[in-house]
């Protein structure tokens, strides 16, 4: 992967953190779900994106969701993604 690849994929993951603290601190205010919520952040800010910037934001989804049905709570305000997918990228 170049060096952009992978800055773009950063920035998928990143925006995937991003878009999860926003949805959390949602959640805290309004007390209700929506579930549509994910889909709207996908075809509204990512779909048109790069396709390793799609990868990073999918990851990162997908990564925070394994963690979350493991019983593990994840701060988001703590929560190193791109740490946690570079090492499950290394295991590959």
């Amino acid at each position: 992967m170049s060096l952009e690849d992978e800055i773009l994929y950063s920035q998928g993951a990143l925006s995937a953190r991003d878009y999860l603290r926003r949805t959390q601190m949602n959640m805290k205010v309004q007390r209700q779900f929506n579930p549509q919520t994910l889909r709207l952040e996908y075809q509204i800010r990512v779909k048109d994106k790069a396709l390793e910037y799609q990868a990073g934001f999918l990851d990162a989804i997908g990564a925070f969701m394994l963690t979350s049905l493991d019983g593990v709570t994840v701060d988001l305000y703590r929560w190193e993604v791109l740490h946690v997918l570079a090492r499950a990228n290394k295991q590959k």
